[in-house]
């Protein structure tokens, strides 16, 4: 799990230096006109802006928080739709994301003077606005020991829908299987991941993204941290009105998947290693316990 909790980010050129220097000023935070997809920009603001101020000893009556609604909808635009795509990547290809400011709604509110400051991820899209001049932060979560503070955007989650989970579960557990593989070659080739993640993160250039991998276990897994970390995010939302229904995160985690998809690759690792040692395959690992 990686420190990048958020940033907040000024104009360079203005006399604010710190969270206390924003009591009266306006932070803005994005809305997602999109009704089809979670508000999950709007979602990693706020909270983020709200742990900020609380580990400053300030609370949301302390600033003004100004609404900047956006279309949100520029993968769905016809001509995007059109396009035959091989590979997931290609949809970011279309676009120049890193410059893009359609990830980056509030920069221009912020730059105008709109507002005097906005929430930002931590490296990823920091990089590219400080790139500019134009921008600095004034407070950086990651800075803090606390990993609790960390949450407002990881980690990141993989998921499916519940009918693809009932109805072919065997596609969950091959593409989970291909996310196993990936995230091992990548862990042994962190720089060569770095190069091909490159062309889909918002870090600042290939060296940048490394940095930003270099320490993170790309191998997805259910650790009791990851689990607490999504526990900490649902509760925000519930609690914000983001969702309406409560869950487990235990139940909701679906850890079946991994673990059939772990117990398939070892299996055929297994196989492999005896056959070319042995006359005769081994059977696979028997019955149908957890590994883990």
């Amino acid at each position: 799990m990686p420190a990048e909790g958020g940033v907040m980010m000024v104009r360079a050129k203005d006399d604010i230096y710190r969270m206390a220097d924003l009591k009266g000023k306006k932070i803005g935070i994005s809305k997602s006109m999109n009704q089809i997809k979670n508000d999950w920009w709007r979602i990693q603001e706020h909270q983020g802006i709200e742990l900020m101020l609380r580990m400053n000893g300030m609370t949301m009556d302390d600033i003004e928080l100004v609404e900047f609604p956006y279309a949100d909808d520029w993968y769905n635009l016809p001509e995007i739709m059109k396009t035959t795509l091989e590979l997931s990547i290609d949809l970011w290809l279309t676009r120049d994301h890193k410059r893009d400011l359609a990830f980056r709604p509030l920069e221009t509110a912020l730059e105008t003077g709109i507002i005097d400051a906005m929430y930002m991820q931590t490296k990823p899209l920091q990089q590219v606005s400080e790139a500019t001049g134009k921008f600095a932060a004034i407070e950086d979560l990651s800075r803090y020991p606390d990993w609790r503070l960390q949450v407002a955007n990881i980690p990141a989650a993989i998921t499916c829908t519940d009918v693809m989970a009932k109805e072919h579960p065997e596609l969950a557990v091959t593409f989970m299987k291909g996310m196993i593989r990936a995230g091992r070659w990548a862990n042994q080739n962190k720089y060569a991941a770095a190069e091909i993640l490159d062309q889909q993160t918002f870090y600042r250039d290939v060296e940048a993204t490394y940095q930003g991998i270099r320490d993170v276990d790309l191998v997805p897994n259910l650790s009791p941290l990851n689990i607490a970390a999504v526990t900490i995010g649902k509760d925000f939302m519930l609690s914000h009105g983001y969702i309406k229904n409560d869950f487990d995160v235990n139940e909701w985690a679906a850890p079946e998947f991994l673990e059939q998809a772990a117990r398939e690759l070892l299996e055929e690792e297994w196989k492999k290693r005896t056959t070319s040692k042995l006359p005769q395959a081994a059977d696979p690992l028997a019955g149908n316990l957890r590994m883990g």
